[in-house]
C-alpha cells in the first residue's frame, strides 16, 4: 500500500448554507486508481462534498489539496485545475443547438486548443467506445437518457482528466437504461480511471468500488472495502440505512 499515490488529500472541510452546516471537519485521502463510492441518505452532504472537489461549491474551511496543489488557495487557478477533474452530472448538461460529435469536442478545442481534426478523431474513438459511434452526428434531443449520459461521460473523458466525479449519475434515467451507464463505468474502473462515484445504486458501489464512504451527520461515518462496509458494517446508522435499501 506504500506505493499507492495521493490525487487528493481532504482535510477539514467545512461546508454550510446559512445556519445549515452540511459538512463539518470531513477529512479523507483519494489515491490515483481508486473508485470511491458514496452513499448515505437524502440531503445528507454527498452531492456537496463531491461539487466540493472542483469548487462548484466552494467550503468555507479546510483543504483539498489535489495533485500537490491546495485548490482553496486563491492564487490556484481553478479553471485550469477543473481541465484534470472531470464531472458527470445527473442531468446531462448537453448542448441542445450541437451534434453529439461536436458536444464532445467543444472542450478540448476551447480550453486546451485541440485541432479540429484531432478533436473529431477523438471523439468518434469515444462514441465508438461508449457504443454510440453511429449517433455522432445526431442531436442530444433524440436521444434517450441512458444514451445522453453515455454521451456526457465521452465528452468528459475527451478532456483525458485524472479522476471524473459522478454526481448520482443513474438517478435521472428510467430504470432499463441504468445498466448501460454503469456498465461503461465499470469499464472505465477496470482501464484504472480514477472515480468518485455518489449513488444510489448498491449493487455497482459493491462490484465496483475500492471503497464505500457512507456520509451522515456531517461526516463520513464509515469508509471500508466494500466487503466490509455491506456484510460488516459496525455504525448503527449504516446498519439502519443498510437495511432500507438492500
Amino acid at each position: 500500500m506504500l506505493d499507492r499515490e495521493l490525487l487528493i488529500e481532504v482535510k477539514d472541510l467545512c461546508k454550510s448554507y446559512g445556519d445549515h452546516v452540511v459538512l463539518e471537519n470531513l477529512s479523507t485521502n483519494i489515491y490515483r486508481g481508486e473508485v470511491i463510492a458514496i452513499v448515505g441518505p437524502s440531503g445528507c452532504g454527498k452531492s456537496t462534498f463531491l461539487r466540493s472537489l472542483n469548487l462548484l461549491e466552494r467550503p468555507e474551511h479546510g483543504q483539498i489539496i489535489f495533485e500537490g496543489t491546495d485548490i482553496l488557495d486563491k492564487k490556484t487557478n481553478i479553471n485550469h485545475v477543473r481541465q484534470k477533474i472531470g464531472m458527470v452530472f445527473q442531468q446531462f448538461n448537453l448542448f441542445p443547438n450541437m451534434t453529439v460529435k461536436e458536444n464532445i469536442m467543444l472542450a478540448p478545442m476551447k480550453l486546451k486548443n485541440v485541432p479540429k481534426g484531432d478533436a473529431e478523431r477523438e471523439a468518434l474513438r469515444l462514441l465508438t467506445r461508449v457504443g454510440l459511434a453511429e449517433k455522432a452526428e445526431a442531436y442530444p434531443n433524440t436521444l434517450s437518457g441512458g444514451q445522453k449520459q453515455r454521451i456526457a461521460i465521452a465528452r468528459t473523458m475527451a478532456m483525458n482528466p485524472d479522476v471524473i466525479l459522478f454526481d448520482e449519475p443513474t438517478s435521472a434515467l428510467d430504470p432499463e437504461m441504468v445498466g448501460e451507464v454503469l456498465e461503461i463505468m465499470k469499464e472505465l474502473a477496470e482501464d484504472g480511471m480514477t472515480m468518485i462515484v455518489v449513488t444510489h445504486e448498491m449493487g455497482f458501489a459493491r462490484e465496483v468500488a475500492n471503497r464505500v464512504l457512507f456520509i451522515d451527520e456531517r461526516n463520513i461515518q464509515e469508509d471500508e472495502d466494500p466487503e466490509t462496509f455491506f456484510d460488516h458494517p459496525s455504525n448503527a446508522r449504516l446498519q439502519e440505512f443498510l437495511s432500507k435499501v438492500r
